[in-house]
C-alpha cells in the first residue's frame, strides 16, 4: 500500500514464510453478528483523517472503511482480495485516444453521504481538484502528474459530463486504473474545504464515516446510515483510543480491553503472543507484505550531496549491520534487504549489493575516506518513539561511529517524525522509514520515493530528497512501459541507483503482525490495506 509505514506496528518482513502458511486460514465469512463496537488503541495518531492528505498505513485502514471509489480491492483474503473491481463506477473505463483517455460510467443513485447528499461524477472530480489545488501540498501529486492540466485546480483534464468521469492524460499510463483506487481519489463533497491541515471529519460515502477525530486523542467511527452499497458493515461504531503504549496495549488485547492493537505491542511480546494464541488461527495474524524498510539520505545536506555524497552513502550501506537491525523488529519479524523493490514485486532480482550478514567496516571506511567526509562529523538522525526504534537508532549510531560519523539520535510520535521528515529543509541527515506498496507495480516504490520531479514544500514522499535528472529520466521512461520490459526497466534501475548513487540504506522487508482480542471475528486481512474494518464483526 503505501503508503508510510506504522513503524510501532510493523518493523520489518517475509522470512520464515513455511511458519506462516502453516497456519490456517482466516475466516472471511461477512455473515457474522452484527452491531456492537470495535476498540482500537493506538500509540500516536494518525497523520491525517482527510482523503487528501491521509498517507499513513493505520489512516489507510480507516480510508478503506469509509471511503467510496470508482474502482477498489473486493473484502477478501488472498489474491481475491487483491484484483481491482469497480465499486463507483459502473465497470473499468473505457479507454481510448491512444491510451491517454479514460472514461468512466459513475453509478446513478448509488449511494450517499454520510451526511445524505448523492454521489455523483462530480464527487470525484472534486477530490482530483482538491487534490491538485498548491495549498493542499497533497502527497497524491506523485500519482495525477499526467492528467492533463494536473499542476492547477480546478484541473482542466477532469472532465463531468452527466454520470461520466473523463480523465485525459498526457501520456499512455499502464497503471493508471490502480493509481485511481487509491483513497487520494475517494468521492468527496463537492464543498469540502481546501485545507491545508486536513478536514478531521470529512463525510463519506463508504460503509462507514469519521463522525469525530480529537487529535492525539480518539478517532470515532460510525456506520454510515445511507450506504447502499454491496460491501459489509458489521460494526455499529469503533473506536480508536490514543496514546497507549504497546506494553499496555498488549495487556488491554489479553484482557478484552482493546479488540485491535494497530499501534502495535512491544517487539518482545511476538513470540510469547505466537506461543500463547498460535499463528494465523484467530487472534495473532502473520501476513506478508510488499514493503521495505530503510534509511533514507538527505540529499539536500551537504554530506550527501553530489558525488561525494554518493560515496558516503555506500559507507553507510557498508557499515550497517542489517542483521542486528531487523533483530529489533522481534519474532517473525522479516528478511534482510539492500535493495529498493521488495521481493515478490515484478522487477525484483537479487542483486547482493551490500552485506546481509552484518558490517563490513573495511570496506565502509574506504568509501567514507573516499568521500571526504571529516571525521567527527555530525549525523542528524530521525525516527520515531517506539523502544524498537531507539534500539535501531543506537545501532545505527554505533556502526556510523566506526567510520568517523556522530549520529545524534531525535526521536518523536511517529505522526510528527513523517510531518518533519516530509518539510523540505528540516534538518536531518538520515530518517528512519518504511513503506508498503499503494499497488503492486514498481512504480509505487521508485517513481513515487525517488522521482526528483515531483520534490514540493511538504507532505513529500521522497524524504531522501533525491533528484538526479539522468535517473528521473530513466524512471519517466519506464513508467510508459508494459509488460516484461517495464518490469526489465525498473530492475535495472533498482540495481543501479543501489550500486552508484544510493538514496538509502534498505535494510529489510516485513511482515503484519496482527494481535486481536478474542471477541473478535470476521477477520479479513487485505493485501493493499492491512486489517479490513468493513469485514470485522464481533463474536
Amino acid at each position: 500500500m503505501s503508503r508510510k509505514l506504522w513503524l510501532s506496528t510493523v518493523l520489518v518482513v517475509i522470512g520464515l514464510f513455511s511458519v506462516l502458511a502453516g497456519g490456517a486460514s482466516a475466516k472471511s465469512s461477512h455473515a457474522g453478528a452484527t452491531g456492537g463496537t470495535l476498540t482500537v488503541d493506538l500509540l500516536s495518531d494518525v497523520d491525517y483523517t482527510d482523503p487528501a492528505l491521509d498517507y499513513l498505513s493505520t489512516g489507510w485502514e480507516i480510508e478503506y472503511a469509509t471511503c467510496l471509489k470508482l474502482m477498489n480491492y473486493p473484502d477478501a483474503n488472498g489474491a481475491k482480495g487483491a484484483q481491482l473491481v469497480p465499486e463507483a463506477a459502473a465497470g473499468f473505463p473505457k479507454v481510448s485516444n491512444n491510451g491517454k483517455t479514460y472514461d468512466f460510467t459513475v453509478n446513478a443513485g448509488f449511494t450517499k453521504f454520510s451526511d445524505g447528499s448523492p454521489v455523483t461524477a462530480a464527487n470525484f472530480k472534486a477530490a482530483i481538484d482538491r487534490d491538485a489545488d498548491p495549498k493542499m501540498q497533497s502527497p497524491a501529486v506523485a500519482f495525477f502528474s499526467d492528467i492533463v492540466g494536473s499542476s492547477k485546480s480546478p484541473v482542466s483534464g477532469v472532465k463531468v459530463k452527466g454520470n461520466h468521469l473523463i480523465i485525459n492524460l498526457t501520456q499512455n499510463a499502464p497503471d493508471f486504473v490502480a493509481r485511481m483506487a487509491m483513497p487520494f481519489f475517494c468521492a468527496v463533497p463537492t464543498n469540502l474545504p481546501h485545507d491545508p491541515n486536513g478536514v478531521l471529519a470529512p463525510p463519506s460515502a463508504g460503509p462507514y464515516y469519521i463522525s469525530e477525530h480529537t487529535p492525539n486523542k480518539s478517532i470515532t467511527v460510525k456506520r454510515n446510515p445511507n450506504y447502499k452499497g454491496k460491501r459489509p458493515h458489521n460494526l455499529t461504531q469503533i473506536n480508536y483510543v490514543i496514546g497507549n503504549s504497546q506494553a499496555a496495549t498488549y495487556l488491554r488485547a489479553q484482557q478484552g480491553a482493546t479488540d485491535y492493537a494497530a499501534g502495535g505491542i512491544p517487539s518482545a511480546s511476538y513470540a510469547e503472543a505466537a506461543s500463547k494464541y498460535g499463528v494465523n488461527k484467530a487472534q495473532f495474524w502473520v501476513k506478508p507484505q510488499l514493503g521495505v524498510r530503510y534509511l533514507a539520505f538527505n540529499h539536500d545536506r551537504p554530506e550527501f550531496k553530489g558525488a561525494k555524497g554518493a560515496l558516503l552513502a555506500k559507507a553507510v550501506n557498508y557499515a550497517i549491520d542489517r542483521k542486528a537491525i531487523l533483530a529489533q523488529g522481534g519474532y517473525l519479524g522479516g528478511k534482510r534487504t539492500d535493495q529498493i523493490l521488495p521481493p515478490g514485486m515484478a522487477g525484483f532480482r537479487d542483486a547482493n549489493l551490500y552485506p546481509l550478514k552484518g558490517a563490513d567496516p573495511t570496506t565502509a571506511k574506504k568509501y567514507a575516506a573516499q568521500s571526504g567526509v571529516a571525521s567527527g562529523t555530525g549525523i542528524e538522525y530521525y525516527t520515531s518513539s517506539t523502544a524498537a526504534s531507539a534500539a535501531v537508532g543506537q545501532i545505527v549510531q554505533y556502526d556510523l561511529k566506526q567510520i568517523g560519523l556522530n549520529v545524534n539520535i531525535h526521536q518523536f510520535a511517529r505522526a510528527v517524525q513523517i510531518d518533519k521528515e516530509g518539510t523540505r529543509g528540516e534538518p536531518f541527515d538520515i530518517t528512519s522509514e518504511g513503506w508498503i506498496a499503494d499497488y503492486a507495480d514498481p512504480f509505487d516504490f521508485i517513481n513515487v520515493l525517488l522521482d526528483g520531479g515531483n520534490l514540493h514544500a511538504s507532505n513529500n514522499n521522497n524524504v531522501a530528497y533525491f533528484n538526479d535528472p539522468a535517473y528521473n529520466k530513466q524512471m519517466n521512461s519506464a513508467a510508459l512501459l508494459s509488460g516484461a520490459p517495464r518490469y526489465k526497466a525498473y530492475s535495472n534501475l533498482d540495481v543501479a541507483m543501489m550500486h552508484d548513487n544510493p538514496p538509502w540504506a534498505a535494510t529489510s522487508n516485513f511482515n503484519d503482525r496482527i494481535l486481536l482480542s478474542s471477541k473478535v471475528g470476521c477477520f479479513t486481512f487485505n493485501a493493499t490495506y492491512s486489517v479490513d474494518l468493513a469485514a470485522i464483526c464481533l463474536k
